[in-house]
C-alpha cells in the first residue's frame, strides 16, 4: 500500500505538476532521518512533503490551538504525569519527547504525555480515567505553550480532525485515504472545500467469502456501512466495482488501477532459465505460500526436472514454511530469501512469478513482474489477476486453491519454445504499459472531476431543500 501511495504521489507531481502532501498520524521522533532516506532513494521528490500529526501539533502557535473545540460533555479530569511518578518512563528525546505511564504490572500503557522541544506539554492521552491505575475510559487533552489545557475529547479522532482542518484551511483539496484504519474517522471529515476519496487496496470481503453478497471484512465494515460519507470510493478493478455496486447499489464508486514504473530498458530475456521462479509476498497465511511450495514440488514430479522458487519476504509463518520445505524434500528447490530491497531486479532475473493469495486488490507485484517480462502464474482470486491476465497469452490463470493446476501451469511455462516464450513475455510487457504513471494519472484526473461534480450536485440539492 505504501509503495503504491508513494508512486501515485510522485506521478501526480511529475505528470500533473501538482504538489502532494503525504499525511501520517503515527508518532515518530526520527522523521527527519526518514525524509532524508526517502529523498536519497527517490521515493520523496520535490513537490512532495511528508507531514506528521505530532510534529505539527507541537509547532502550532497558541492562536491556532485556541481554535480547538473540545467535547461539551467531557468525562475525566486533566492530570498530566507528575515527575517523578511510579511506573513512568521517558522514551524519546530531541525535537519531540514522550513520557509514558504504565500499570503496576508494567504491561499496559495508561497514559502518554507528548512534549515540545522546549519541554512544554502539548498533548496528554490518559487511558484510565474511570479508575486511575486500571485501563478504562480515555481523555485526550490539547495544551497551549504553557502546558495549560485548551480542549479535551474522550476519543482520539476529534484531535485528528482538528489537525486536518489546520492542514487544509480554506484550500480546495483532494484527500485520498489509503489506510483502512484512517478511513474510519475520515467518514466524519465533511468539508465543502474538501473532496474525500477512499482507495480500497484489497478485497472488502472476509476471507473465504464469495462476493458480492458474502460477509464483509471486519476491518472494512465500518466504512462500507457508510460509503456515502465519501465523495468517492476508488476500487482497483472493474470486477470489484461490479461486486460493490451489486451489494450496495451504484453511486460513488470508481475504478483506478495501481500504476507501475516501466524500466527504461528491458532486461534481457534470452538469459533467463525457464526453470527459475520467484514470489514476493509477506509470509502470512493470507498469501498461501504453502500452495506455491507444494506447487513447485508437484511440478518437479510432473516434469521430472527441477524447477526452483525463491520467496522474498518476511512474516510470522516463516518457521512453518521452513518445516514444510524440509518435509517435502524441497530444500534444493525452494528458498526463503527474506527481505529484498531490489524486488524488481529479482523479477527481471526470473522466468515466472507465483501469486497464490486468498484475496488482493490489484497486486502491484503483478504489474511489476509483467513490466519486466516475468510471466505471472496466479490464482483467479478476488481481485486483480483475471482483470489483466489472459490465460496462455500474457500469463496463466489458475482456479483459486488448485495446487495441481498451479503445478501444471508451471510445467507448461517451462516447456514453451523460445519463440512462444518471447511472445508471452512481450504480451506481458504490453499489458503493463497500459498501467504506466501517465495513463493512471489521467484516470485519476477524470475520477476527481466526476467526484467534484457529484459533491457540487449534492451540495446544491441540500441548499434547495
Amino acid at each position: 500500500m505504501t509503495s503504491a501511495l508513494l508512486r501515485r504521489s510522485r506521478a501526480f507531481v511529475r505528470e500533473a505538476g501538482v504538489p502532494v502532501d503525504v499525511l501520517t498520524f503515527e508518532y515518530d521522533n526520527g522523521l527527519d532521518d526518514l525524509r532524508c532516506e526517502m529523498q536519497v532513494a527517490g521515493e520523496l521528490v520535490p513537490g512532495m512533503r511528508l507531514r506528521n500529526l505530532w510534529e505539527e501539533l507541537a509547532a502550532l502557535p497558541d492562536q491556532d490551538v485556541a481554535a480547538a473545540r473540545g467535547d461539551k460533555n467531557l468525562v475525566g479530569t486533566f492530570a498530566p504525569i507528575s515527575d517523578p511518578e511510579p511506573h513512568t518512563a521517558e522514551i524519546s528525546q530531541g525535537s519531540l519527547g514522550r513520557r509514558i505511564r504504565l500499570d503496576a504490572a508494567a504491561e499496559k500503557t495508561l497514559q502518554i504525555d507528548y512534549f515540545r522541544a522546549d519541554g512544554s506539554l502539548f498533548v496528554s492521552d490518559q487511558r484510565d480515567i474511570n479508575d486511575r491505575g486500571v485501563e478504562g475510559g480515555r481523555l485526550i487533552t490539547l495544551c497551549d505553550r504553557n502546558g495549560e489545557p485548551v480542549a479535551g475529547w474522550n476519543k482520539m479522532w476529534p484531535l485528528y480532525l482538528f489537525w486536518l482542518d489546520m492542514v487544509v484551511g480554506t484550500q480546495e483539496t483532494f484527500m485520498i485515504v489509503d489506510s483502512k484504519t484512517t478511513a474510519n474517522f475520515i467518514t466524519r471529515f465533511r468539508r465543502d472545500n474538501v473532496v474525500t476519496l477512499h482507495l480500497i487496496h484489497n478485497s472488502h470481503m472476509a476471507s473465504g467469502q464469495v462476493p458480492p453478497n458474502g460477509e464483509l471484512s471486519s476491518v472494512r465494515r465500518y466504512v462500507f456501512e457508510r460509503l456515502d460519507s465519501y465523495d468517492g470510493i476508488v476500487l482497483l478493478t472493474e470486477r470489484q466495482k461490479d461486486d460493490v455496486d451489486a451489494a450496495f447499489g451504484p453511486g460513488n464508486t470508481f475504478v483506478v488501477p495501481n500504476s507501475t514504473e516501466l524500466p527504461e530498458r528491458l532486461p534481457s530475456w534470452a538469459g533467463r532459465s525457464q526453470d527459475h521462479g520467484v514470489m514476493l509476498a509477506g509470509l502470512t497465511h493470507r498469501k498461501r505460500i504453502d500452495h506455491a511450495i507444494r506447487g513447485i514440488g508437484k511440478a518437479n514430479a510432473l516434469a521430472g526436472a527441477p524447477f526452483d522458487l525463491t520467496i522474498y519476504g518476511q512474516g510470522p509463518v516463516r518457521k512453518q514454511l521452513e518445516t514444510l520445505i524440509s518435509k517435502l524434500g524441497l530444500n534444493q528447490s525452494v528458498h526463503l530469501g527474506g527481505f529484498d530491497s531490489e524486488p524488481r531486479k529479482r523479477l527481471s532475473q526470473a522466468s515466472f512469478m507465483l501469486l497464490t493469495s486468498r484475496m488482493e486488490g490489484l497486486p502491484l507485484v503483478l504489474l511489476e513482474a509483467m513490466s519486466v517480462g516475468c510471466i505471472p502464474i496466479a490464482y483467479d482470486m478476488p481481485y486483480g489477476p483475471a482483470d489483466i491476465i489472459v490465460d496462455g497469452v500474457n500469463g496463466y490463470l489458475v482456479e483459486a486453491g488448485d495446487i495441481d493446476g498451479l503445478a501444471e501451469r508451471i510445467v507448461r511455462q517451462g516447456s514453451l519454445s523460445s519463440v512462444e516464450m518471447e511472445a508471452m513475455r512481450q504480451a506481458a510487457r504490453e499489458t503493463a504499459e497500459r498501467f504506466d504513471d501517465r495513463s493512471v494519472t489521467l484516470q485519476w484526473g477524470r475520477v476527481m472531476s466526476e467526484a467534484v461534480d457529484r459533491k457540487l450536485h449534492q451540495m446544491a440539492g441540500s441548499l434547495s431543500s
